[in-house]
C-alpha cells in the first residue's frame, strides 16, 4: 500500500505544491488587507452610506478578527481555492496510464483495481487535509505579524469541516476522471458539475440569510423555513457558522453530502472494475 501511495504522490506533487502556493497567497492577501478594509467599513458605518453592509452582519468584521478570517477565507476564497485543487488532485491514475500505454503493466502487478483506486483516494484526501492545515499555519504566522489574535481551535475546526464536506468534490472529480477520456474533458465536466450548482446555491442562500437577518434587525416578521435547497448547499456546509461547536455544525447537510459522496464512490468502483484499459 505504501508503494501505491508513493506513486500517487509522485503524480500529484506538482499540483500539491501549486495548491500550497495558492493557499498562501489567498491567506496572506486578506490578512494584509484587514486594516484597510476595517477602516473602510468603519467609515461606511459612521456615515451610514451602506445600510445593506451594516445589516448583512459584516459589521462583525470591524470588531471580530475571527469573523473576518472566517468570512473571507472559509466562507469564500480559501474554500474556493481548496475545492479547485481538491478536484485537480483527483486526476491521473490508471486512466492517465492508459493514455500513455503503461496501464497494462500497472494492472499486471498483484494489486486489485480497488486498491489502486483507494490508494489514490487516500493520497488525495491526505493532500487535501494538508492543504487545509497549511492554511491554518499561514494564518497563525500572518496574524502574529499584524498583531491580531483569534481562536486557533476554531480555525482547526473550520479546516476539518471544510475537508469533511469537501470530500464530495474529491469523489466527484474521481468519478468524472474515470468515466470520461482525457484530462481536459474530465476536468471541464468536474468544474461544471461542481462549480455551477456550488456557486448558484452559495449566492442564493447567502441572499436568503442576509434578507432574513435584515428582517430580524428591522423587527419585521420572519419568513418560515426557506428551502430544502440549503441541505445541498455545499459551500455553506464547508464553511459552517463562524462560531463552530457541536450544536452549530450543519449535521443534516453533512449527512446529505456524505450520502451523495458514498453513492459517487460506489459508482466509481463499479465502473472502474469493468473498464477496459
Amino acid at each position: 500500500m505504501s508503494a501505491l501511495l508513493y506513486k500517487a504522490w509522485l503524480e500529484t506533487r506538482v499540483r500539491f505544491i501549486a495548491g500550497l502556493t495558492a493557499v498562501a497567497i489567498v491567506c496572506i492577501f486578506y490578512m494584509e488587507q484587514h486594516a484597510w478594509l476595517v477602516r473602510w467599513w468603519a467609515t461606511d458605518v459612521r456615515n451610514l452610506r451602506n445600510p445593506y453592509f451594516y445589516h448583512s452582519g459584516m459589521w462583525w468584521g470591524i470588531h471580530e478578527y475571527g469573523w473576518y478570517l472566517w468570512h473571507y477565507l472559509y466562507d469564500n476564497y480559501l474554500q474556493q481555492v481548496w475545492a479547485l485543487f481538491a478536484a485537480l488532485f483527483a486526476f491521473d491514475g490508471l486512466i492517465r496510464e492508459r493514455a500513455s500505454g503503461t496501464a497494462l503493466f500497472s494492472l499486471g502487478l498483484p494489486v486489485s483495481r480497488k486498491r489502486w483506486l483507494f490508494a489514490r483516494l487516500a493520497m488525495v484526501l491526505l493532500e487535501s487535509i494538508a492543504l487545509s492545515l497549511f492554511a491554518v499555519f499561514v494564518v497563525i504566522l500572518g496574524s502574529s505579524v499584524i498583531h491580531q489574535t483569534f481562536s486557533i481551535s476554531q480555525m482547526v475546526l473550520h479546516a476539518a469541516l471544510m475537508v469533511a464536506a469537501g470530500a464530495f468534490v474529491l469523489a466527484l472529480g474521481n468519478l468524472c476522471y474515470t468515466l470520461l477520456p482525457g484530462n481536459y474533458l474530465s476536468l471541464l465536466a468536474t468544474l461544471i458539475l461542481i462549480g455551477v450548482p456550488y456557486l448558484w446555491l452559495q449566492l442564493y442562500m447567502q441572499r436568503v440569510r442576509v434578507a432574513e437577518l435584515m428582517r430580524v434587525q428591522m423587527h419585521l416578521p420572519t419568513q418560515p423555513h426557506q428551502s430544502w435547497l440549503e441541505y445541498f448547499d455545499l459551500a455553506h456546509a464547508m464553511a459552517g457558522p463562524w462560531q463552530l461547536n457541536w450544536a452549530t455544525i450543519p449535521w443534516v447537510s453533512l449527512l446529505v453530502i456524505w450520502t451523495l459522496t458514498g453513492l459517487v464512490l460506489a459508482a466509481t468502483v463499479a465502473y472502474g472494475d469493468r473498464i477496459d484499459y
